[in-house]
């Protein structure tokens, strides 16, 4: 994969002011059609839905996810472990060092797809700090119509709030304080973009995926970074439950790994 991919100062203040960001044709086509090949080959080891529960069936309605495929998938490796990408993720929380928290490989399914409620990422992990990000990679041309990523502008000013059900969601914006409803615009952005292209987003912005009412999959990566001074704050994970990690300890090591340094 190409080493860099250049942004500029005025690409920073953005995404500080606004809490998500564009770049368009961030991979090349060889780069594209490797990361395709090797989500492809995740998805057919995912099983058939007939196999699942009604209460896993109604989630890969929403999309099939699967989380830190990093450590078994040598083809999403070479990807998750991008120089480029994890320099973007860098400049833009302008950190010394940037650290992988974990990737998914996700799909959203044709057809009867539902939407993914509006929700903020970081109450979902296990952090004392606030300043990670997702970097939302497109693998096929994403637009409304098959669930391209939308954002509310300025949202992550708004701190942590609870977690969202994504089943059986509550509604975000009705959490907000009054005043803070008030403060900014909430009209969400959408974000289409052709395939190769990304967003990265903060932890807190808000953001949401329509249904996918094409006849065809739409298929996204996403690796979420954060800066290199990140600790535990105690709560369960899927990353971290393995671990045995104390409150207050500093999320490094070979789970975590640097992936760019100033």
């Amino acid at each position: 994969m190409t080493s860099s991919y250049p942004i500029s100062e005025e690409q920073i203040r953005f995404y500080e002011e606004n809490g998500y960001i564009q770049f368009l044709n961030v991979l090349s086509a060889e780069e594209l059609a490797q990361v395709r090949s090797a989500l492809d080959e995740i998805v057919r080891e995912q099983g058939d839905l007939h196999e699942m529960s009604t209460s896993e069936v109604e989630y890969r309605k929403i999309f099939v996810q699967t989380v830190n495929v990093w450590r078994t998938h040598a083809g999403l490796r070479d990807y998750v472990f991008s120089p480029k990408l994890a320099e973007i993720a860098r400049c833009l929380t302008r950190a010394h060092k940037i650290r992988l928290w974990h990737d998914h490989a996700l799909v959203k399914m044709p057809g009867d797809s539902k939407a993914s409620a509006w929700h903020q990422d970081i109450p979902y992990w296990p952090m004392q700090e606030d300043g990670s990000l997702s970097c939302w990679m497109a693998l096929d041309d994403v637009f409304e119509a098959n669930g391209c990523m939308a954002f509310v502008p300025g949202s992550h000013t708004f701190g942590r709030l609870e977690p969202i059900n994504l089943v059986n969601p509550q509604d975000l914006f009705h959490l907000l304080p009054e005043e803070k409803a008030a403060s900014i615009s909430l009209l969400p952005v959408f974000q289409p973009m052709p395939a190769g292209s990304c967003t990265f987003h903060d932890g807190r912005t808000f953001h949401y995926a329509g249904p996918n009412t094409t006849d065809k999959p739409r298929r996204a990566v996403i690796t979420i970074y954060m800066p290199d001074d990140v600790h535990f704050n105690g709560k369960p994970h899927v990353v971290t439950n393995d671990l045995n990690l104390a409150e207050g300890e500093l999320l490094a090591g070979e789970r975590f790994p640097v992936l760019a340094e100033q």
